[in-house]
């Protein structure tokens, strides 16, 4: 073989264009993710403060409520049609046609028993029922949504730019028109008007590239992926109600200022662990591609490369942003809800724990899905679920939100150990390097943090970009030393 040839072929390997596709795809949803973190530091700060800790507690509870229906709504079609069109391109048309018409029947129908819940059993108060019902309306506008083809065919900069402009309509809409508690009705409203966009601005790109048909109804097709994707839904509604369970209870057991202080904390932790999501959509398709190879392969290389560069970006942002966010919570919270939230600093500092417990359980589990083995996925959230509703029965009516915080966190750990026990006998790169490398930045960051804190009276937001300049250049030059003394 010449050397021309050669170098073709190493330029053409799985890995050398997954990396271009990973910096590409990773970039693309980091200028996203930027313009997400922006418009909740205007729109979210508003919305708390303007609503107040108890009105603020009813919308949590709506979109927790509309969210569960909301997975019965779509069980796993989206996730079960992005790992097969990863696999296979030409099953694009069959996908759109037949499991997009499934899923329009299933959140209809979602929706029914939303109302009829909300009818019998949602508290009795006109405003919450009145959210809930606007809440669930987004899964059904979200059930003709095709993002995952391009999600599958790593075109995330279709992506970026279709969320950038729902968010900034959202944000336009909030910042007009919410002024205070009987505004509450916009954000759901607000949050229905951004989906729709999105999805209309996903739809006709894919209808002009893909040349993609209308959803049809053709319930004698679905044999060929329902039980598939009802095992995923399954799966994803035990991982809500580990993850929003606690909403629902704390609604029921508790007042509603407590809740409203406990949604609030969860929303601005959930904003700091946007990247896991951002992680899932990148590798997701990448880790569908190569599932199931030998590693001698050039497929099973890539796989563990995949799986390397994931693991060392989730240790690389979840140290970090944990450590940051518990020595920061009062100052934090402080600054975005203001005075009237109080508490919210003790629970946002216990709810750091979870971005090291999450992170954890997503990269676990990252090859469960891919390489079809969607059942122990479901075994281990469901473990989860069951560990998340016991702890909480027992100890939300005495401790309140203190203790919903401390068992969300537990019961990730429970599912990312039963993901570990599950791909055991799958390749697993060490992740020695990343903890090595990560550990002495986030090290030095703390004791940064903490004397200028203890020295200086400094806005917060200095001490964020403190912390963060000084954790990206100390990491900077532990990978550069680790680096050279590798090579």
């Amino acid at each position: 073989m010449n050397a021309t040839a050669q170098l073709t072929q190493e330029q053409s390997s799985p890995t050398a264009v997954g990396l271009t596709r990973v910096i590409n795809n990773s970039a693309a949803l980091f200028l996203l993710d930027l313009l997400n973190k922006a418009i909740p530091l205007i729109v979210f700060p508003r919305v708390v403060r303007a609503l107040g800790p108890a009105v603020y507690g009813q919308l949590g509870f709506a979109a927790a409520v509309a969210g569960f229906f909301g997975l019965l709504a779509s069980p796993g079609f989206s996730t079960y049609a992005l790992r097969e069109a990863a696999k296979n391109s030409e099953s694009v048309p069959f996908l759109v046609k037949h499991v997009l018409g499934a899923r329009m029947v299933f959140a209809a129908a979602a929706y029914a028993l939303l109302a009829l819940f909300t009818l019998f059993f949602a508290p009795p108060d006109h405003q919450t029922r009145l959210l809930i019902m606007l809440s669930g309306l987004a899964f059904v506008a979200g059930s003709v949504d095709t993002q995952w083809i391009f999600a599958a065919r790593s075109r995330m900069s279709v992506i970026a730019v279709q969320g950038a402009l729902a968010q900034l309509a959202y944000a336009g809409l909030i910042v007009a028109l919410v002024r205070g508690s009987r505004d509450a009705w916009i954000i759901p409203s607000a949050t229905l008007v951004s989906l729709g966009l999105s999805t209309l601005l996903i739809w006709v790109p894919a209808r002009r590239e893909f040349h993609i048909p209308l959803p049809e109804i053709s319930p004698q097709t679905w044999s060929l992926f329902l039980p598939i994707c009802l095992v995923m839904g399954f799966s994803s509604l035990m991982s809500m109600i580990y993850d929003q369970i606690d909403v629902v209870m704390l609604k029921y057991f508790r007042a509603d200022a407590e809740l409203g202080t406990y949604v609030a904390s969860y929303g601005l932790m959930t904003m700091a662990m946007s990247f896991v999501p951002i992680l899932g959509q990148v590798f997701l398709p990448l880790l569908s591609e190569t599932a199931g190879q030998n590693s001698i392969t050039k497929n099973g290389k890539a796989e563990k490369t995949y799986l390397l560069w994931f693991g060392n970006a989730t240790v690389g942002l979840a140290l970090p942003i944990a450590v940051g966010g518990f020595i920061l919570a009062a100052p934090l919270t402080l600054f975005v809800f203001g005075s009237q939230y109080s508490g919210s600093g003790m629970l946002f500092r216990w709810l750091m724990l979870t971005i090291i417990t999450a992170p954890a359980a997503s990269y676990c589990g990252a090859q469960l899905i891919p390489n079809g083995r969607e059942k122990k996925y479901l075994v281990a959230v469901l473990a989860g679920a069951a560990t998340n509703v016991f702890l909480n029965l027992l100890f939300i009516p005495r401790y309140g939100a203190l203790a919903a915080a401390f068992t969300t966190a537990f019961s990730q750990g429970v599912v990312a150990l039963m993901n570990y026990l599950f791909v055991r006998d799958l390749t697993r790169p060490p992740l020695l390097t990343a903890v090595a490398i990560s550990v002495p930045a986030t090290a030095v960051m703390t004791v940064g943090l903490l004397l200028v804190k203890m020295f200086f009276p400094v806005h917060v937001l200095v001490l964020v970009t403190l912390g963060g300049l000084t954790y990206l250049g100390v990491y900077a030059l532990s990978l550069s030393l680790w680096n050279s003394r590798r090579g």
